[in-house]
């Protein structure tokens, strides 16, 4: 069967001499697998349009009963990741595609999440500082969350309905939200009434929240509570290696001893 979609390179694992494995999120068929024999070689035009954070126009086929396809043709579209010009942002747009990589196995459906990623990608081209940065990136993440089906419930409490105003505590089971006076003593998540006004931010306008003012350690913990939702609910979720660059920077200025916020 001979497709054609659009999508965003994933992932690109050379092969033999001259061709590569590209992991691709596509609109309709969902994450595949595909060979793209030949595109090392140096008159491929296909070559450079094989570059993870790349939207592409692709024609490839599938079998059935095969993990992978064969590419046949590859044009850029925008190169998302590549036009970013700063640390902060092309940092966070890495670790955004290494978490599609990692989470979503292959074939599984898109589900709305690539146009999130352009949304996510064209905001982080708007976006100068650290901090803006990093908030877009937690705004991805429960993106991530409600897309694959673990919507956190936050604007009421479960339990007395009221607006948890003064904070309260999440079940990472459900999502669900117990404000303060009815989930004081329960188990979960607790959420400082900053970090579940963030959070809320994140839900209403998520490719907003760079412009909402934060302290660090806010959006520490907003990061916290989005790692152990994400490691609770997906299996193969775990930190990105991407957020690294950060953490490596933030120990070179060793500011004041401070602790990094990047979860």
């Amino acid at each position: 069967m001979i497709a054609q979609d659009r999508g965003l390179v994933l992932r690109v694992i050379p092969l033999r001499e001259t061709s590569v494995i590209a992991s691709l999120l596509c609109r309709t068929h969902g994450k595949v697998r595909l060979v793209a024999r030949g595109v090392r070689a140096p008159r491929s035009r296909a070559g450079a349009s094989l570059e993870s954070g790349n939207e592409v126009e692709v024609v490839f086929d599938l079998r059935s009963g095969r993990d992978l396809g064969n590419l046949r043709e590859a044009v850029l579209v925008r190169p998302w990741v590549g036009g970013l010009d700063r640390l902060e942002p092309m940092a966070v747009a890495w670790a955004a595609i290494e978490i599609l990589e990692r989470v979503l196995p292959d074939g599984a459906p898109e589900d709305g999440l690539l146009d999130a990623s352009w949304c996510y990608f064209a905001a982080l081209h708007s976006t100068s500082d650290r901090a803006g940065a990093l908030l877009l990136f937690y705004a991805f993440e429960l993106q991530l969350l409600e897309r694959l089906g673990h919507f956190p419930a936050l604007a009421s409490c479960r339990i007395c309905g009221n607006e948890p105003v003064g904070g309260g505590v999440i079940d990472p089971q459900d999502g669900s939200l117990a404000c303060k006076d009815c989930g004081g003593s329960r188990r979960g998540l607790r959420l400082e009434p900053e970090v579940l006004r963030l959070l809320l931010q994140m839900q209403s306008t998520p490719w907003e929240v760079a412009m909402v003012a934060t302290s660090p350690e806010t959006r520490r913990q907003a990061g916290r509570v989005l790692h152990q939702l994400l490691s609770y609910h997906l299996e193969k979720y775990r930190g990105p290696l991407a957020l690294g660059l950060l953490k490596k920077v933030d120990n070179e200025k060793d500011i004041s001893g401070a602790d990094s916020e990047v979860e």
